[in-house]
């Protein structure tokens, strides 16, 4: 979180006496008027209007110039105690702690605004505790105790929900969004400063949507979007100067100082922190100036202008140390470490890096993370150190060198002697693991064998499924040619009586006519006769283990026997089902390569799924509702579509990217596998092809299979064995 930013949230917190007051620009000058013309009324010291007064007065003052607020806030509070204005005297607390903050003297701020939560909640203010409450975390934030800060602004953001305080409710989430920038959490830091700016831009706050354009700006930095950073402070900067807001112009400034640095534009990146300084600096703002000097110091030492870095990021620790700010003191630390690390004096960047981190290390950023940051911390420390200790001996070598010598033939021994322990340990962990390894390893080929052996029983099942639907329709097809068979051959019996009769009579034209009848129901027997053996074997292919075998196959003819088998089954398991079935063929497609029974065991599936989506909607009671399975193919270039189209209820939304996931089913328990869909999916895949769903809510679906007229590569299918 910026720290210039936590002071511009306690103006937002007192915005509303503010405006009571004076107006938001007024400027402290006219404050001093107002309370000297308030002062001339009898019995002022009672008087609210007089007493909220010298509270925004002190409020302007508590950052500016803290000194001055003090003896005007303590008689404040005096007066407010002898008048009974508890509002007054709360209010009162709260800046005393602001002014505190700004000395730097958190343990006395923290005892004000205490005070003040004591006072508000024993006296029913209870409006006020919001602000007090993020006031405290801002106060652990400044510290650098981002847990306890925490915790407080979670207290606050709750009642100030309740109140209806949108103003606390922005600086919250504003200073929730900056310890989650600190943490890195830059997802998390987004989401609440984009809550700040629609609270702000809902209430017309162009101070909060600065602010908010601000951070949004600084995090958009940190992932890698220098551009839109830009474009955001950008914004913050425009607004800032059509309202005439300087501190918002600084931090503006500030930010813009950080984004050009980071895209190597040095040049405004020194005028933009120059700017911001200038601002800082005369009005006397402490936190932001010293953010400036700190970013400027940085820009300094990437164009190698070491001396003025070093002095510029030494005026920065020595704000950071008198406003005892845990964070500035942490980054100007690690600056100057780098700085004189860039000039070889090591032993006064060791001295700045063992300071940098102690400041980080006290920063309690989460409890969590206790352990992992002292574990890192720990290794960097020993690492920089020694790397700290080599550049020096380096320097030195010269000077000791007999010295030096005695101690790297020592450092080498220790060096040998506990790479030695190290490898011992790292061996026998290795052998534990190795041993652990194996063992997973077994379990795992163990499992993986019961996986395909259940993955085989559940394929050979699924196919058992749809064999048993065909089983119904094959055993009505194969009816239809056999009763032909049957009656002409009882017709023909019958002529051949016939025949001889007429011969013996001698009219012989007769019995040629007779024997003409008779050939034609040969023929027809014939006829009948292979057309059974047709669906025989058409049904041995589909029971029998898929070949993997392409071969050159009629589509249309494929297309129409799957759809009669599949109506005709589910005829036969409930001969009240019935459905309109609608064809259209493409004639132009010749015979394409593919594996017949595997594609065949697809169209089965679809067409099955098919009637029964539309025979579930039916049982629902839809009136005039026809239920209608239509398939049809078409020529599509060097491609064959084969759609399969229902007017059932369709496929929801929510399952449609589910619906070729293995063990995925609608059906009721018992009458799916869940391996329909999948397999279908599979094979259509291993012959090159795509199978698409698409769906009308209420309206029906349509899966569409796509396979090539000439693939370019052979192609495996699903065994089913």
């Amino acid at each position: 979180m910026q720290l210039g930013s936590i002071r511009l949230l306690c103006f937002m917190i007192f915005a509303g006496l503010w405006c009571q007051c004076f107006g938001q620009s007024q400027p402290v000058r006219a404050a001093r008027q107002t309370i000297k013309d308030l002062a001339k009324r009898p019995n002022y010291a009672s008087d609210t209007a007089y007493l909220n007064a010298v509270n925004v007065l002190a409020f302007q003052l508590a950052d500016a110039d803290p000194d001055s607020a003090l003896p005007l806030l303590t008689k404040q509070i005096g007066d407010c105690k002898r008048a009974g204005y508890n509002l007054g005297h709360v209010n009162a607390l709260k800046i005393l702690g602001n002014v505190y903050q700004t000395k730097g003297e958190f343990s006395k701020a923290l005892d004000n605004y205490n005070s003040a939560l004591r006072l508000a909640t024993s006296t029913g203010y209870e409006k006020a505790l919001p602000s007090i409450l993020n006031n405290i975390g801002i106060t652990y934030d400044n510290q650098g105790n981002y847990q306890a800060a925490l915790t407080n602004y979670f207290k606050a953001l709750p009642l100030a929900e309740k109140y209806s305080d949108v103003f606390v409710e922005g600086a919250v989430l504003n200073n929730i969004a900056g310890i989650y920038y600190y943490q890195g959490k830059f997802t998390e830091a987004v989401v609440n400063y984009r809550r700040m700016l629609v609270l702000s831009e809902q209430q017309k706050d162009t101070p909060g949507i600065i602010l908010a354009h601000r951070n949004i700006g600084e995090v958009e930095l940190e992932q890698q979007a220098p551009q839109a950073a830009l474009s955001s402070l950008r914004r913050a900067k425009a607004l800032a100067l059509q309202i005439d807001n300087t501190e918002l112009l600084e931090a503006s400034l500030r930010m813009m100082g950080k984004i050009y640095a980071a895209t190597d534009s040095t040049n405004l990146a020194v005028a933009a922190y120059d700017e911001a300084l200038n601002l800082s600096t005369s009005q006397g703002y402490g936190q932001p100036r010293c953010e400036s000097l700190l970013g400027l110091a940085g820009v300094q030492l990437k164009v190698g202008q070491l001396d003025a870095g070093i002095a510029t990021a030494q005026q920065g620790l020595q704000l950071a140390q008198q406003m005892g700010q845990t964070q500035l003191l942490k980054e100007a630390n690690e600056l100057l470490s780098m700085l004189y690390e860039a000039k070889s004096n090591y032993a006064l960047a060791l001295q700045h890096y063992k300071q940098f981190r102690y400041y980080a290390d006290t920063l309690n950023i989460l409890a969590s993370d206790k352990t992992a940051v002292a574990l890192q911390s720990a290794y960097n420390f020993a690492k920089r150190e020694h790397e700290y200790e080599n550049a020096s001996l380096k320097q030195r070598w010269l000077a000791l060198s007999a010295l030096g010598a005695f101690l790297s033939v020592a450092i080498v021994a220790f060096v040998l002697y506990r790479s030695r322990q190290r490898t011992k340990q790292l061996y026998l962990a290795l052998q534990e693991k190795a041993t652990e390894v194996e063992i997973q390893k077994q379990t795992l080929e163990e499992t993986i064998v019961k996986l395909k052996d259940t993955q085989s029983q559940l394929i050979q099942s699924e196919k058992m499924a749809s064999l048993a639907e065909l089983t119904a329709g094959i055993a009505h097809e194969i009816q239809n040619p056999l009763n032909f068979v049957n009656n002409f051959s009882e017709v023909s019996n019958e002529l051949m009586d016939e025949m001889n009769m007429e011969i013996e009579k001698g009219d012989l034209q007769e019995a040629k006519a007779i024997a003409s009848d008779i050939k034609q129901n040969l023929e027809k027997i014939n006829h009948h006769g292979k057309r059974a053996d047709a669906i025989v074997k058409g049904m041995l292919q589909h029971s029998r283990t898929s070949s993997g075998t392409k071969e050159p196959t009629n589509i249309n003819a494929l297309a129409d026997e799957y759809l009669r088998l599949a109506y005709h089954g589910l005829r036969a398991k409930d001969n009240t089902f019935n459905a309109t079935l609608n064809t259209s063929f493409d004639n132009t497609i010749g015979n394409i390569s593919i594996i017949p029974q595997d594609i065949g065991r697809v169209l089965l599936n679809l067409i099955t799924n098919a009637f029964y989506v539309v025979d579930e909607k039916k049982k629902s009671g839809v009136e005039n509702y026809e239920p209608t399975v239509s398939v049809s193919t078409k020529m599509m270039g060097n491609q064959v579509e084969i759609k399969v189209e229902d007017n059932g209820n369709g496929i929801p939304p929510h399952i449609a990217e589910k619906i070729f996931q293995p063990f995925f089913t609608t059906k009721p328990s018992g009458l799916g596998t869940g391996l329909g869909l999948s397999l279908s999916y599979d094979i259509v895949k291993a012959h090159g092809g795509t199978l698409t769903a698409e769906s009308t809510q209420g309206l029906g679906a349509a899966f569409t299979i796509l396979l090539p007229t000439h693939p370019q590569y052979a192609t495996t299918t699903l065994q089913s064995t």
